[in-house]
Protein backbone atom coordinates (compact mmCIF):
# COMPACT_ATOMS: atom_id res chain seq x y z
CA UNK A 1 0.00 0.00 0.00
CA UNK A 2 0.81 3.50 -0.50
CA UNK A 3 1.40 6.30 1.76
CA UNK A 4 3.15 6.88 5.11
CA UNK A 5 2.24 4.70 8.12
CA UNK A 6 3.50 6.60 11.55
CA UNK A 7 3.19 5.36 14.58
CA UNK A 8 3.25 6.86 18.13
CA UNK A 9 4.98 4.76 20.85
CA UNK A 10 2.90 5.50 24.04
CA UNK A 11 1.12 8.00 26.44
CA UNK A 12 2.79 9.48 29.55
CA UNK A 13 2.32 7.41 33.24
CA UNK A 14 3.15 7.70 36.58
CA UNK A 15 3.02 4.22 37.55
CA UNK A 16 -0.67 2.71 37.19
CA UNK A 17 -2.25 6.18 36.99
CA UNK A 18 -2.65 8.17 33.61
CA UNK A 19 -1.04 11.64 33.28
CA UNK A 20 -4.47 12.81 31.28
CA UNK A 21 -3.50 16.44 30.68
CA UNK A 22 0.21 15.81 29.85
CA UNK A 23 -1.58 12.86 27.09
CA UNK A 24 -3.70 15.90 25.93
CA UNK A 25 -1.11 18.14 25.39
CA UNK A 26 1.11 15.43 23.45
CA UNK A 27 -1.95 14.01 20.79
CA UNK A 28 -3.41 17.34 20.35
CA UNK A 29 -0.25 19.34 20.01
CA UNK A 30 3.24 17.52 20.07
CA UNK A 31 1.90 15.28 17.61
CA UNK A 32 0.24 17.40 15.08
CA UNK A 33 3.66 19.58 14.76
CA UNK A 34 5.56 16.57 14.38
CA UNK A 35 3.37 15.34 11.55
CA UNK A 36 3.64 18.67 9.83
CA UNK A 37 6.89 18.71 10.17
CA UNK A 38 7.74 15.25 9.30
CA UNK A 39 5.41 14.31 6.84
CA UNK A 40 3.81 17.07 4.94
CA UNK A 41 5.79 17.91 1.85
CA UNK A 42 4.96 21.51 2.14
CA UNK A 43 6.68 22.01 5.35
CA UNK A 44 9.75 20.22 4.74
CA UNK A 45 12.76 21.56 2.94
CA UNK A 46 12.91 19.48 -0.19
CA UNK A 47 16.17 20.04 -1.22
CA UNK A 48 17.60 18.66 2.13
CA UNK A 49 14.96 15.45 2.17
CA UNK A 50 16.35 14.71 -1.41
CA UNK A 51 19.83 15.28 0.04
CA UNK A 52 19.53 12.63 2.42
CA UNK A 53 17.76 10.30 0.42
CA UNK A 54 20.31 10.52 -2.43
CA UNK A 55 23.08 10.39 0.34
CA UNK A 56 21.40 6.94 1.93
CA UNK A 57 21.07 5.30 -1.91
CA UNK A 58 24.71 6.44 -2.90
CA UNK A 59 25.93 4.48 0.19
CA UNK A 60 23.99 1.70 0.09
CA UNK A 61 24.88 0.92 -3.29
CA UNK A 62 28.28 1.39 -2.33
CA UNK A 63 28.40 -1.30 -0.72
CA UNK A 64 26.63 -3.59 -2.91
CA UNK A 65 29.50 -2.66 -5.66
CA UNK A 66 32.25 -4.11 -2.12
CA UNK A 67 32.05 -7.54 -3.70
CA UNK A 68 32.37 -7.18 -7.43
CA UNK A 69 35.20 -4.67 -7.11
CA UNK A 70 36.58 -7.14 -4.87
CA UNK A 71 36.88 -5.36 -2.00
CA UNK A 72 35.87 -5.12 1.76
CA UNK A 73 36.30 -1.74 2.95
CA UNK A 74 36.25 1.63 0.79
CA UNK A 75 37.43 4.97 2.27
CA UNK A 76 36.60 8.15 0.57
CA UNK A 77 38.76 10.65 -0.38
CA UNK A 78 37.98 13.96 1.91
CA UNK A 79 35.95 11.99 4.89
CA UNK A 80 36.54 13.45 8.01
CA UNK A 81 37.54 10.88 9.72
CA UNK A 82 38.08 11.52 13.86
CA UNK A 83 35.54 12.31 16.13
CA UNK A 84 34.73 15.81 18.14
CA UNK A 85 35.00 13.47 21.08
CA UNK A 86 35.12 9.97 22.81
CA UNK A 87 31.30 10.23 23.38
CA UNK A 88 30.27 12.27 20.37
CA UNK A 89 29.51 11.26 16.70
CA UNK A 90 29.73 15.07 15.33
CA UNK A 91 32.70 15.24 13.15
CA UNK A 92 35.93 17.07 14.40
CA UNK A 93 35.87 20.69 13.07
CA UNK A 94 38.50 23.02 12.91
CA UNK A 95 41.34 23.99 10.74
CA UNK A 96 43.71 21.56 12.19
CA UNK A 97 41.44 18.66 10.98
CA UNK A 98 43.43 16.23 8.42
CA UNK A 99 40.46 15.04 5.97
CA UNK A 100 41.85 11.69 4.23
CA UNK A 101 43.61 10.60 0.74
CA UNK A 102 43.80 7.37 -0.32
CA UNK A 103 47.46 6.39 -1.27
CA UNK A 104 47.69 6.94 -5.09
CA UNK A 105 48.75 2.51 -5.21
CA UNK A 106 45.29 1.81 -3.34
CA UNK A 107 43.27 4.64 -4.76
CA UNK A 108 39.70 3.23 -6.76
CA UNK A 109 36.68 4.73 -8.40
CA UNK A 110 33.62 3.63 -7.69
CA UNK A 111 30.04 4.57 -9.13
CA UNK A 112 26.84 6.32 -6.98
CA UNK A 113 23.70 6.34 -8.83
CA UNK A 114 22.99 10.18 -7.75
CA UNK A 115 26.60 11.48 -6.83
CA UNK A 116 28.36 9.85 -9.97
CA UNK A 117 31.74 8.67 -9.49
CA UNK A 118 33.53 8.17 -5.84
CA UNK A 119 37.40 7.95 -5.52
CA UNK A 120 39.04 6.49 -2.55
CA UNK A 121 40.99 3.89 -0.88
CA UNK A 122 39.69 0.34 -1.82
CA UNK A 123 40.58 -2.35 0.72
CA UNK A 124 41.10 -5.95 -0.93
CA UNK A 125 40.35 -9.09 0.90
CA UNK A 126 43.36 -11.02 2.73
CA UNK A 127 45.39 -9.38 5.69
CA UNK A 128 45.60 -6.24 5.88
CA UNK A 129 47.75 -4.45 8.49
CA UNK A 130 47.20 -0.41 9.95
CA UNK A 131 50.15 0.45 11.72
CA UNK A 132 51.62 3.48 12.80
CA UNK A 133 52.99 5.60 16.08
CA UNK A 134 50.77 6.11 18.92
CA UNK A 135 48.23 8.95 18.38
CA UNK A 136 48.54 9.13 14.68
CA UNK A 137 45.27 7.92 13.57
CA UNK A 138 45.65 3.96 13.33
CA UNK A 139 42.06 3.52 15.61
CA UNK A 140 40.53 6.12 14.15
CA UNK A 141 41.03 4.75 11.04
CA UNK A 142 39.66 0.99 12.21
CA UNK A 143 36.99 2.26 14.05
CA UNK A 144 35.64 4.24 10.75
CA UNK A 145 35.92 1.06 8.98
CA UNK A 146 34.23 -0.72 11.43
CA UNK A 147 30.87 1.36 11.07
CA UNK A 148 31.08 1.18 7.78
CA UNK A 149 28.70 -1.17 7.58
CA UNK A 150 25.82 1.65 8.82
CA UNK A 151 25.06 4.09 5.92
CA UNK A 152 25.80 7.98 7.24
CA UNK A 153 23.42 11.05 7.32
CA UNK A 154 24.40 13.94 5.49
CA UNK A 155 27.22 16.20 7.26
CA UNK A 156 28.71 12.86 9.32
CA UNK A 157 32.13 13.11 7.61
CA UNK A 158 32.15 9.52 6.86
CA UNK A 159 29.69 9.76 4.32
CA UNK A 160 30.13 6.99 1.80
CA UNK A 161 32.55 4.95 3.70
CA UNK A 162 31.27 1.79 3.16
CA UNK A 163 32.35 -1.90 4.33
CA UNK A 164 31.52 -5.13 3.52
CA UNK A 165 27.72 -6.06 5.23
CA UNK A 166 29.65 -9.27 7.42
CA UNK A 167 32.54 -7.39 8.60
CA UNK A 168 32.82 -7.64 12.64
CA UNK A 169 35.17 -6.03 15.09
CA UNK A 170 36.56 -8.95 17.74
CA UNK A 171 38.33 -7.69 21.24
CA UNK A 172 38.95 -9.59 24.39
CA UNK A 173 36.49 -9.88 26.77
CA UNK A 174 37.48 -10.77 30.30
CA UNK A 175 34.81 -12.41 32.77
CA UNK A 176 32.04 -13.31 29.23
CA UNK A 177 30.48 -16.66 29.34
CA UNK A 178 31.33 -19.22 27.00
CA UNK A 179 28.59 -22.05 26.31
CA UNK A 180 29.47 -24.86 23.98
CA UNK A 181 32.55 -23.25 21.80
CA UNK A 182 34.99 -24.98 19.83
CA UNK A 183 37.95 -22.37 20.31
CA UNK A 184 40.42 -25.56 19.63
CA UNK A 185 42.05 -23.98 16.70
CA UNK A 186 43.11 -21.45 18.86
CA UNK A 187 43.47 -23.27 22.28
CA UNK A 188 43.87 -27.06 23.33
CA UNK A 189 46.33 -28.93 25.49
CA UNK A 190 44.77 -27.00 29.03
CA UNK A 191 45.91 -28.40 32.19
CA UNK A 192 43.92 -31.15 33.67
CA UNK A 193 42.83 -32.08 30.00
CA UNK A 194 39.77 -29.86 29.94
CA UNK A 195 38.40 -29.96 26.32
CA UNK A 196 38.01 -27.36 24.45
CA UNK A 197 36.37 -28.80 21.29
CA UNK A 198 33.18 -27.55 23.09
CA UNK A 199 34.18 -25.15 26.11
CA UNK A 200 32.32 -24.14 28.75
CA UNK A 201 33.40 -21.15 31.19
CA UNK A 202 31.34 -18.50 33.32
CA UNK A 203 34.71 -15.92 34.03
CA UNK A 204 36.73 -16.01 30.38
CA UNK A 205 40.23 -15.00 30.19
CA UNK A 206 40.97 -12.25 27.52
CA UNK A 207 42.51 -15.13 25.42
CA UNK A 208 39.49 -17.20 25.86
CA UNK A 209 37.14 -14.28 25.22
CA UNK A 210 38.66 -13.86 21.99
CA UNK A 211 39.17 -17.18 20.68
CA UNK A 212 35.21 -17.87 21.21
CA UNK A 213 34.14 -14.54 19.64
CA UNK A 214 36.21 -15.14 16.45
CA UNK A 215 34.82 -18.91 15.73
CA UNK A 216 30.95 -17.00 17.24
CA UNK A 217 31.92 -15.03 14.11
CA UNK A 218 32.81 -17.81 12.20
CA UNK A 219 29.48 -19.69 12.91
CA UNK A 220 27.52 -17.23 12.09
CA UNK A 221 28.75 -16.93 8.32
CA UNK A 222 31.08 -13.66 8.94
CA UNK A 223 34.14 -12.70 5.87
CA UNK A 224 35.98 -9.59 7.41
CA UNK A 225 37.12 -9.57 11.39
CA UNK A 226 38.52 -6.69 12.65
CA UNK A 227 40.98 -6.63 15.53
CA UNK A 228 42.75 -3.53 17.43
CA UNK A 229 45.92 -4.56 19.37
CA UNK A 230 44.44 -1.80 22.27
CA UNK A 231 41.46 -3.89 22.52
CA UNK A 232 43.18 -7.21 22.54
CA UNK A 233 44.86 -10.14 24.74
CA UNK A 234 48.26 -9.57 24.30
CA UNK A 235 49.22 -13.59 24.39
CA UNK A 236 46.34 -14.08 21.96
CA UNK A 237 48.02 -11.98 19.44
CA UNK A 238 51.70 -13.17 19.39
CA UNK A 239 54.53 -15.22 21.23
CA UNK A 240 57.91 -13.96 20.54
CA UNK A 241 60.76 -15.36 20.01
CA UNK A 242 62.14 -15.04 23.58
CA UNK A 243 59.10 -16.44 24.88
CA UNK A 244 59.27 -19.18 22.30
CA UNK A 245 62.59 -20.43 23.64
CA UNK A 246 61.97 -20.03 27.40
CA UNK A 247 58.14 -21.43 26.91
CA UNK A 248 58.34 -24.85 24.52
CA UNK A 249 55.07 -25.22 22.66
CA UNK A 250 53.57 -28.30 24.48
CA UNK A 251 53.28 -25.89 27.50
CA UNK A 252 51.58 -23.24 25.83
CA UNK A 253 47.94 -24.11 24.65
CA UNK A 254 47.39 -21.01 23.06
CA UNK A 255 48.03 -20.84 19.36
CA UNK A 256 48.68 -16.88 18.86
CA UNK A 257 46.14 -15.22 15.58
CA UNK A 258 49.12 -14.62 14.35
CA UNK A 259 49.86 -18.70 13.62
CA UNK A 260 46.33 -18.49 12.15
CA UNK A 261 45.68 -15.15 9.99
CA UNK A 262 46.79 -16.52 6.95
CA UNK A 263 45.19 -19.63 7.16
CA UNK A 264 41.74 -18.44 7.42
CA UNK A 265 41.88 -16.37 4.19
CA UNK A 266 43.61 -18.71 2.40
CA UNK A 267 41.44 -21.92 3.45
CA UNK A 268 38.14 -20.18 4.99
CA UNK A 269 38.06 -16.79 2.75
CA UNK A 270 37.99 -14.73 6.24
CA UNK A 271 39.58 -11.04 5.88
CA UNK A 272 41.65 -9.57 8.84
CA UNK A 273 41.67 -6.02 9.39
CA UNK A 274 44.32 -5.30 12.84
CA UNK A 275 45.62 -2.40 13.84
CA UNK A 276 49.37 -3.33 15.12
CA UNK A 277 51.58 -1.06 16.56
CA UNK A 278 54.46 -3.17 18.58
CA UNK A 279 53.80 -7.14 16.68
CA UNK A 280 55.78 -6.30 14.13
CA UNK A 281 55.85 -10.59 13.64
CA UNK A 282 52.60 -9.64 11.38
CA UNK A 283 54.67 -8.06 8.60
CA UNK A 284 55.46 -11.89 7.72
CA UNK A 285 51.95 -12.72 6.68
CA UNK A 286 50.51 -9.31 5.63
CA UNK A 287 48.94 -8.66 1.85
CA UNK A 288 48.32 -5.14 2.53
CA UNK A 289 50.31 -2.87 5.22
CA UNK A 290 49.29 0.62 5.68
CA UNK A 291 51.11 3.47 7.75
CA UNK A 292 49.41 6.36 9.57
CA UNK A 293 51.57 9.35 9.83
CA UNK A 294 50.06 12.28 11.12
CA UNK A 295 46.54 11.10 10.36
CA UNK A 296 48.04 10.46 6.53
CA UNK A 297 47.76 7.12 5.35
CA UNK A 298 50.61 5.83 3.33
CA UNK A 299 50.39 2.36 1.80
CA UNK A 300 54.16 0.42 3.13
CA UNK A 301 53.41 -2.84 1.80
CA UNK A 302 56.78 -3.61 -0.44
CA UNK A 303 58.93 -2.07 2.37
CA UNK A 304 57.25 -4.31 4.66
CA UNK A 305 57.98 -6.92 2.53
CA UNK A 306 61.29 -6.27 2.73
CA UNK A 307 61.84 -5.88 6.25
CA UNK A 308 59.78 -9.61 7.03
CA UNK A 309 62.42 -11.35 4.73
CA UNK A 310 65.21 -10.01 6.55
CA UNK A 311 63.71 -11.08 9.84
CA UNK A 312 61.40 -13.88 8.92
CA UNK A 313 59.18 -14.37 11.63
CA UNK A 314 58.76 -17.82 13.79
CA UNK A 315 55.58 -19.10 12.65
CA UNK A 316 54.65 -22.92 13.04
CA UNK A 317 53.03 -25.58 11.05
CA UNK A 318 49.69 -26.25 13.15
CA UNK A 319 47.08 -28.67 12.31
CA UNK A 320 44.41 -27.31 9.85
CA UNK A 321 41.77 -25.22 10.61
CA UNK A 322 38.13 -26.70 11.81
CA UNK A 323 35.36 -25.27 10.57
CA UNK A 324 32.97 -24.03 13.25
CA UNK A 325 30.44 -26.22 14.78
CA UNK A 326 26.76 -24.95 14.46
CA UNK A 327 25.06 -24.75 17.96
CA UNK A 328 21.44 -25.49 18.31
CA UNK A 329 20.48 -23.35 21.47
CA UNK A 330 17.72 -24.57 23.78
CA UNK A 331 14.62 -22.31 23.83
CA UNK A 332 13.80 -23.40 27.61
CA UNK A 333 17.27 -21.92 28.76
CA UNK A 334 16.11 -18.44 27.46
CA UNK A 335 12.64 -18.57 29.41
CA UNK A 336 13.44 -15.96 32.14
CA UNK A 337 12.68 -13.42 29.23
CA UNK A 338 9.55 -14.18 29.40
CA UNK A 339 9.16 -12.27 32.63
CA UNK A 340 10.33 -8.25 33.26
CA UNK A 341 13.09 -7.20 31.02
CA UNK A 342 14.51 -3.80 30.95
CA UNK A 343 16.88 -1.81 28.50
CA UNK A 344 18.38 0.38 30.62
CA UNK A 345 21.32 1.94 28.47
CA UNK A 346 22.50 0.76 25.01
CA UNK A 347 24.80 -1.66 26.28
CA UNK A 348 22.38 -3.76 28.25
CA UNK A 349 19.64 -5.77 28.90
CA UNK A 350 18.79 -7.03 32.39
CA UNK A 351 15.71 -9.76 33.24
CA UNK A 352 14.48 -11.71 35.95
CA UNK A 353 15.73 -15.22 37.45
CA UNK A 354 13.38 -16.99 38.83
CA UNK A 355 14.56 -17.60 42.23
CA UNK A 356 17.02 -14.85 42.52
CA UNK A 357 16.34 -11.51 44.02
CA UNK A 358 18.08 -9.16 41.93
CA UNK A 359 17.93 -8.32 37.73
CA UNK A 360 20.05 -10.29 36.34
CA UNK A 361 22.16 -8.21 33.57
CA UNK A 362 23.29 -9.00 29.76
CA UNK A 363 26.19 -6.95 29.35
CA UNK A 364 26.30 -6.25 25.42
CA UNK A 365 29.39 -3.27 26.32
CA UNK A 366 31.85 -5.10 23.90
CA UNK A 367 29.54 -5.14 20.96
CA UNK A 368 31.09 -1.83 19.55
CA UNK A 369 28.51 -2.11 16.33
CA UNK A 370 25.19 -1.55 18.22
CA UNK A 371 25.04 2.51 17.83
CA UNK A 372 21.86 2.99 19.38
CA UNK A 373 19.38 1.88 22.44
CA UNK A 374 16.90 0.90 19.86
CA UNK A 375 18.76 -2.19 18.07
CA UNK A 376 19.46 -3.41 22.16
CA UNK A 377 15.45 -2.85 22.18
CA UNK A 378 14.85 -5.11 19.47
CA UNK A 379 17.75 -7.72 20.76
CA UNK A 380 15.59 -8.10 23.86
CA UNK A 381 12.34 -8.59 21.74
CA UNK A 382 13.98 -11.38 20.13
CA UNK A 383 15.18 -12.76 23.14
CA UNK A 384 11.74 -12.69 24.13
CA UNK A 385 11.00 -14.38 20.94
CA UNK A 386 13.43 -16.98 20.96
CA UNK A 387 12.31 -18.29 24.52
CA UNK A 388 8.64 -19.13 22.93
CA UNK A 389 9.98 -20.69 19.68
CA UNK A 390 8.90 -24.20 19.33
CA UNK A 391 10.97 -25.61 17.14
CA UNK A 392 14.79 -26.20 17.02
CA UNK A 393 17.12 -24.92 14.35
CA UNK A 394 20.85 -24.27 14.81
CA UNK A 395 21.90 -20.34 15.82
CA UNK A 396 22.64 -19.89 12.33
CA UNK A 397 19.49 -20.82 10.78
CA UNK A 398 17.65 -19.11 13.47
CA UNK A 399 19.52 -15.71 12.48
CA UNK A 400 18.61 -16.28 8.49
CA UNK A 401 15.13 -17.01 9.21
CA UNK A 402 15.29 -13.78 11.34
CA UNK A 403 16.60 -11.78 8.98
CA UNK A 404 14.49 -13.18 6.25
CA UNK A 405 11.36 -12.08 8.19
CA UNK A 406 12.67 -8.86 8.80
CA UNK A 407 13.41 -8.36 5.29
CA UNK A 408 9.91 -9.40 4.67
CA UNK A 409 7.38 -7.90 7.23
CA UNK A 410 9.64 -5.33 8.75
CA UNK A 411 10.43 -4.76 12.86
CA UNK A 412 7.04 -5.46 13.31
CA UNK A 413 8.07 -9.59 12.98
CA UNK A 414 9.20 -9.68 16.25
CA UNK A 415 6.68 -6.91 17.99
CA UNK A 416 3.23 -5.51 17.17
CA UNK A 417 4.19 -2.38 18.38
CA UNK A 418 7.63 -1.83 16.43
CA UNK A 419 7.91 1.78 17.78
CA UNK A 420 11.53 2.49 19.31
CA UNK A 421 13.07 -0.85 17.71
CA UNK A 422 16.00 -0.19 15.34
CA UNK A 423 17.30 -3.30 13.65
CA UNK A 424 20.61 -4.66 14.38
CA UNK A 425 22.36 -7.05 12.54
CA UNK A 426 22.20 -10.92 12.55
CA UNK A 427 25.60 -10.94 13.95
CA UNK A 428 24.84 -8.68 17.14
CA UNK A 429 22.05 -10.47 17.59
CA UNK A 430 23.89 -14.36 17.78
CA UNK A 431 26.62 -12.05 20.09
CA UNK A 432 24.00 -11.27 22.71
CA UNK A 433 22.60 -14.57 23.07
CA UNK A 434 26.34 -16.17 23.16
CA UNK A 435 27.03 -14.02 26.15
CA UNK A 436 23.74 -14.76 28.46
CA UNK A 437 24.82 -16.45 31.21
CA UNK A 438 22.13 -18.91 31.28
CA UNK A 439 22.38 -20.41 27.43
CA UNK A 440 22.41 -24.04 27.69
CA UNK A 441 22.61 -26.20 24.18
CA UNK A 442 20.84 -29.23 22.50
CA UNK A 443 23.85 -30.78 20.67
Amino acid sequence: SSGINAEYGGLPAKGRSICGQWAADICCNTVQQIVTRSCCGAASDTDQVRRWVESYEDQEHLREQLSTAELVAFVPNGAVLPRAAGHLDTPLSGGNVVRFQSPESLQTTLQCPNKGEVVGMGIKPGVTLIAGGGFHGKTTLLSAIKLGVYSKIPGDGRENLVTTPTASKIRAEDGRQITGVDISNFINNLPQGKDTSSFYSCDASGSTSQAAAIMEYLEMGGKCLMIDEDTAATNFMIRDDKIQMLLSADKEPIKPFLYRARELYDRLGVSSIVVVGGAGDYLDIADTVLLLDNYTVRDVTQRAKEIAASRPAHIPSLPPLVSPRQRTVDPSSLSPFWGKTKVPEKTSITYTVKGEENMSTLDLSALEQIVEMGQTRFICEVLVRLANEKRTHSLQDLMRQLSSEIDKHGLGCVKDNSNWLSRPRIFEIAAAINRYRHLSLLN
